[in-house]
């Protein structure tokens, strides 16, 4: 089975680049690099590529057999962040090469029929980390989708009302497969608040797992009351 995190981990060390040094060279955030090396979020398609070219490698090479290392076993998760945002939970993804060569094709259409949508995509981890977040998010909110993963979803909402959606967020994840509506929110890149009303999901998949999945519309400022 393949390992994600050995790999990086092996193709960075192998191109001499520090975790900071990747992470400046592939824009793509120092703690997202370390939590995928480490086992602890499983990442996309086009994570892995920023990170590729930045190693001035290719997808195929990435994912080429490893005939040597370790067997891919989880690495414990680390203690939470000095900031108090839970760590993602140990695991990693064990999935054969082959399997990241067809989702190519299948994320870029994917990607291809939400480009234009108004809708806002967001899917998080149990422990509150973005997992996903639609293109959409760019044109509505100045923030690209591929920045915004591995990030607390905490981080985009207003502080005025982290507490409420968290609440919200706490009785889902305690009802499976539940889903409830929500006015809040959102920081835009420009530092200024957009309100959504959003349906949040919480769902089950095949490995169990709860994942909180949001899907929201851009509405104007309510009226004071």
């Amino acid at each position: 089975m393949f390992n994600v995190g050995y790999q990086l981990r092996r193709f960075r060390r192998r191109s001499g680049l520090t975790l900071d040094q990747l992470a400046a060279a592939s824009g793509v955030d120092r703690g997202t690099i370390s939590r995928i090396e480490l086992g602890h979020v499983s990442p996309r398609i086009e994570t892995i590529g920023l990170l590729c070219q930045a190693m001035a490698t290719d997808l195929a090479r990435f994912f080429a057999p490893v005939e040597t290392g370790p067997s891919p076993q989880p690495v414990p998760a680390a203690a939470p962040p000095a900031v108090g945002v839970p760590s993602a939970p140990a695991g990693y993804w064990p999935v054969p090469a082959s399997f990241w060569q067809g989702m190519l094709e299948v994320v870029d259409r994917f990607e291809g029929l939400l480009r234009h949508s108004q809708e806002l995509i967001l899917v998080q981890d149990p422990a509150g980390f973005v997992l996903y977040a639609s293109p959409a998010f760019e044109g509505l909110l100045g923030q690209r989708g591929s920045d915004l993963v591995g990030q607390p979803f905490a981080a985009l909402m207003h502080p005025d009302d982290q507490d409420r959606v968290q609440e919200f967020l706490g009785i889902l994840r305690a009802a499976p497969d539940s889903t409830g509506r929500l006015d809040f929110r959102l920081r835009h890149r420009d530092g200024a608040w957009r309100w959504v009303s959003a349906i949040l999901g919480s769902h089950t998949g095949h490995t169990g797992i709860t994942a909180l999945v949001l899907n929201a519309l851009l509405i104007p400022a309510p009226e004071p009351a």
